[in-house]
């Protein structure tokens, strides 16, 4: 083969491997990033499903099922109705419709807007809560949470995160983009009231958004945080499972470093530094990280992971038998720990 022909071989094979991995990258991002991908949870769920305990049917592309089968993990929403705890959550979201959340939208420091519900207790209270939701989630799946809460005198602040319901961004940032705006939120709680306590909770996606903000320079109205069942960082969540499934490192490296690339086009954010762990090593907020022991969405490993890494005052509770998420179903250790916690961090 003369040195011409060598080098067109060359080039038209480097030019195939690039178009298949933009074109991995574009399917990965459509079925992790969109806002398509957000709609597979309860943000394509009318409420009135949960409320009336009638499963939606959400429906499922091939791209679906191929990504379900990959990781093991489809959307499970009909059985959801199944689970013991369901009651709980039903009540929470009835709660939460019936408080009349007020919406809520200020100026993104990204440009734009970004959106919020709030619950204003009907004791006169300093006291405010940011309530972040998880991927696939959105304000009214907290209802549970924001009850009790607001039973403890919190008035509530429930943001749309990237990519879910009221939110104008198109993409899915899994808290790193989002952390900006929490960011601005905070600041605007702070204008309204200059003795705003404000404590940071968030489960699943809100728990890494969470951890990422108190990564950032923070006023001291922010008191204390909250995360439950957070990831150590978006690269490690993904390739964990997909490791796992595939038996392949190099292979599940190259799929996400070709997510990284359309991710960075498409969304303005990078998979590869948006990292709790990074974020926590220069936290000053007094943070409780929880999980499940029995947690099958974010490894357990990752839990002492992340206490390990926070530079802040800091406690740890694994709550047994927990699936993701499911922590505050086991109301006497979860909410009594928090409130242990609450106890130590906020003034009287």
């Amino acid at each position: 083969m003369t040195k011409h022909k060598l080098l067109t071989a060359t080039l038209c094979a480097a030019a195939a491997s690039g178009a298949a991995g933009v074109a991995l990258g574009n399917l990965l991002y459509s079925q992790i990033f969109s806002r398509k991908a957000a709609t597979r949870g309860f943000v394509g769920w009318p409420p009135q499903a949960v409320i009336d305990g009638v499963p939606a049917v959400l429906p499922e592309s091939f791209a679906d099922k191929l990504v379900a089968r990959v990781t093991g993990q489809g959307n499970g929403m009909e059985g959801f109705f199944k689970v013991p705890y369901f009651p709980v959550f039903q009540a929470g979201v009835r709660w939460y419709f019936e408080q009349n959340p007020v919406k809520a939208a200020i100026a993104s420091p990204r440009g734009g807007r970004v959106h919020a519900e709030k619950i204003i207790n009907e004791t006169p209270s300093d006291r405010w809560l940011i309530c972040l939701h998880g991927y696939t989630s959105c304000p009214w799946a907290n209802g549970a949470l924001a009850k009790e809460f607001y039973g403890w005198g919190f008035n509530i602040l429930l943001p749309h995160l990237c990519g879910h319901p009221d939110s104008e961004d198109n993409f899915v940032s899994m808290g790193w983009l989002d952390r900006l705006d929490v960011l601005a939120w905070i600041g605007h709680l702070i204008q309204e009231n200059s003795r705003a306590q404000i404590v940071l909770y968030g489960a699943s996606m809100g728990a890494g958004t969470v951890m990422m903000v108190t990564g950032e320079k923070l006023p001291g109205n922010v008191v204390c945080a909250i995360e439950d069942c957070g990831y150590t960082s978006v690269w490690e969540l993904l390739y964990a499972p997909a490791k796992q499934a595939l038996r392949s490192g190099a292979v599940v490296s190259a799929g996400l470093y070709a997510l990284d690339a359309v991710t960075r086009l498409r969304a303005g954010f990078s998979i590869r530094e948006a990292s709790c762990v990074e974020q926590l090593k220069k936290s000053a907020t007094p943070t409780l990280f929880i999980h499940g022991d029995a947690d099958r969405g974010v490894p357990v490993w990752m839990l002492q992971k992340l206490y390990d890494a926070a530079a802040c005052e800091k406690e740890m509770l694994t709550v047994p038998g927990a699936d993701h998420g499911e922590a505050m179903y086991h109301p006497e250790l979860f909410y009594g720990t928090i409130r242990k916690f609450l106890d130590r961090h906020l003034s009287p």
